[in-house]
């Protein structure tokens, strides 16, 4: 099974919860989850978004870059692709 997604990383648990909110107040899906093992460990907790979503959520991410990280996902069985956009 492939799955491919976005996650938004941030420096604090408190500017997840930001983001998470600034996106579904512009009807972009997304969920806080925990921060995959492989990307720094920041505040352990990362936003997952959908590739849909894409465009719409940089936008709103590139504004409020500091302190963000964002990563491209590609999921194959048990292997992982992760590559740092932001």
């Amino acid at each position: 099974m492939e799955e491919k997604f976005i996650i938004a990383s941030a420096d604090s648990t408190h500017l997840v919860m930001q983001l998470e909110k600034l996106f579904l107040e512009n009807e972009i899906k997304c969920r806080i989850i925990p921060l995959p093992t492989e990307i720094s460990a920041n505040c352990g907790l990362a936003i997952k978004l959908f590739l849909e979503d894409k465009d719409k959520a940089m936008g709103i991410l590139k504004k409020r870059k500091e302190g963000i990280n964002v990563f491209y996902i590609e999921k194959k069985g048990f292997e992982k692709n992760i590559e740092k956009i932001l």
